[in-house]
């Protein structure tokens, strides 16, 4: 089992401050393992399609030329080979993040937070009582009323995947810290990763 050692003071133990705590990290849950595969899975899908594409393209357009004895370009033959360079840049992509979020979740707890939907953003909402990890504490997060909470967006224009977030508002989402500002959600139930990312301090409110 892997292990995060991170200041008890962090967690709410009654320790001292220099104390050292050991926990299991999100990546030791058989779900987020789950989840991770179908988020890699995904963006497997996206760079096979597009690597099909663009190979198909390039048969075509050869095939044109020494069959056909016509130019290879025409404009099926582009947007099929825009496609396909979409596709494997989406691809190439998400499994980049992929490898940034398995990353993330070897080294650190899932903690627990309120998703709420504040305009076109995200609002994360902890407790600060001490009774859970505050993946808050290194960003720039705003505090009142017993809360704390930090605006964020969410790294996807999928529009299917963000219908598939904003069903968990105002409820419990599992949140693992990534960098400054930038978290791995997931949620009972939900079978898959999401990126979140810092929100732009023009936009923040």
């Amino acid at each position: 089992m892997r292990t995060s050692r991170l200041p008890a003071h962090e967690y709410g133990v009654g320790a001292r401050d220099d104390a050292q705590v050991e926990r299991a990290v999100a990546w030791d849950a058989p779900e987020t393992r789950r989840s991770h595969a179908a988020y890699r899975l995904g963006g497997l899908r996206w760079f096979a399609g597009g690597l099909v594409g663009a190979a198909v393209a390039i048969g075509l357009s050869a095939y044109a030329v020494v069959v056909l004895k016509r130019p290879g370009l025409g404009p099926f033959i582009v947007v099929a080979v825009i496609l396909g360079l979409i596709g494997l840049g989406t691809g190439a992509g998400a499994l980049l993040r992929a490898q940034r979020f398995r990353t993330a979740l070897q080294r650190a707890p899932w903690c627990r937070a309120e998703l709420r939907v504040a305009g076109a953003h995200l609002r994360l909402v902890f407790a600060t009582d001490g009774a859970v990890y505050n993946a808050a504490d290194d960003t720039d997060a705003a505090e009142g009323g017993g809360q704390r909470w930090v605006d964020v967006r969410l790294m996807t224009t999928s529009r299917w995947r963000v219908r598939e977030v904003v069903g968990f508002r105002d409820g419990q989402v599992n949140l693992c810290p990534i960098s400054y500002g930038s978290f791995v959600l997931s949620a009972d139930g939900l079978d898959n990763l999401y990126g979140l990312g810092p929100l732009a301090r023009g936009r923040a409110r």
